[in-house]
């Protein structure tokens, strides 16, 4: 029926880079600072005959294994960086303005994992003394904090065009970030009677890869007016944005619409006030879970000082 059309025959997830805090001291364009930095990524596949019997409605067949594959990964840390962000030729009314970052990228810990789960079923199905035997085999390896710090270099580049009401940009971010982690633990996974996971190495070296992020952006303004869209790939497909802003003397009103990776659509809004140097905003945009048609609402707030 219906349900089935919900089973997903590719490999499914969630996934990102963040850029946290960045906090630092600039003068004349060039900026030196300390930025906080989060990735994150999760795969999940299911194997062939999980996809037969959930979507193609294959009987279920003795002495076989349904499972899944998963691989996942979470890293985070800070960068010391270095950035100049000027314009190169034109005024202020049409200009060219070119942008750039050299990040010293220093990992505070990590986790990976790569993971087969399952169960295989016994000579009669679902019955019997021994209907199913669990399955559960892999390798997770990760670094915790205290451990060696990751280290690694990247950099970011971008450009943008101002002429009167508009601005088109494009930029791309952690160019050839890959992190040496030198004190890596590696365990294997496994099920007898129960999981266990063993020391498989200890004290061993390895790499992971920031993934490279593309962004492009144009915005309009008239008035009090402005309209604005991207379009921003990550690494795990593209995100569309699309909104505005209306000011209404101090409050700020805006509204917008996106298409995220999976390619469903979403809605934003909010507004925000300020008060001399002070600003309150707050948002709310809606999301998708990946097996779900339901939408869930998430609510952000924020207070600056200008």
């Amino acid at each position: 029926g219906a349900a089935a059309e919900l089973v997903p025959e590719d490999q499914f997830g969630f996934g990102g880079s963040s850029r946290l805090l960045n906090p630092g001291i600039g003068i004349k364009g060039v900026r030196v600072s300390v930025l906080g930095w989060l990735h994150y990524d999760l795969g999940i596949e299911l194997n062939d005959k999980v996809l037969a019997f959930l979507r193609d409605s294959v009987d279920a067949l003795p002495r076989t294994g349904y499972g899944v594959f998963e691989n996942g990964i979470a890293e985070g840390g800070f960068a010391p960086t270095v950035s100049y962000a000027g314009r190169v030729a034109g005024d202020s009314s049409t200009g060219l303005y070119l942008g750039g970052a050299l990040h010293y990228y220093l990992g505070v810990a990590y986790l990976r994992s790569s993971i087969s789960a399952g169960f295989r079923t016994g000579a009669s199905i679902f019955t019997g003394p021994n209907p199913v035997t669990p399955l559960d085999s892999g390798l997770t390896s990760y670094s915790k904090p205290g451990n060696a710090l990751g280290h690694g270099v990247g950099g970011d580049v971008g450009v943008a065009w101002i002429s009167g009401p508009i601005e088109l940009g494009v930029g791309v971010n952690d160019i050839g970030a890959t992190l040496t982690w030198s004190d890596t633990r590696q365990d294997s996974v496994f099920y007898r009677d129960s999981s266990f996971s063993k020391p498989f190495k200890n004290h061993v070296s390895t790499t992971t890869k920031l993934p490279v992020s593309y962004v492009a952006n144009v915005t309009y303004t008239v008035g009090k007016t402005t309209l604005g869209a991207d379009v921003l790939n990550t690494g795990r497909g593209s995100t569309v944005h699309v909104g505005g802003e209306q000011l209404l003397g101090l409050i700020a009103v805006r509204g917008g619409v996106a298409r995220d990776q999976r390619k469903r659509i979403e809605f934003g809004f909010g507004g925000g006030v300020r008060l001399g140097p002070l600003g309150l905003d707050v948002g709310f945009w809606t999301h998708t879970n990946s097996l779900s048609n339901e939408r869930g609402v998430t609510m952000a707030t924020s207070f600056s000082i200008y």
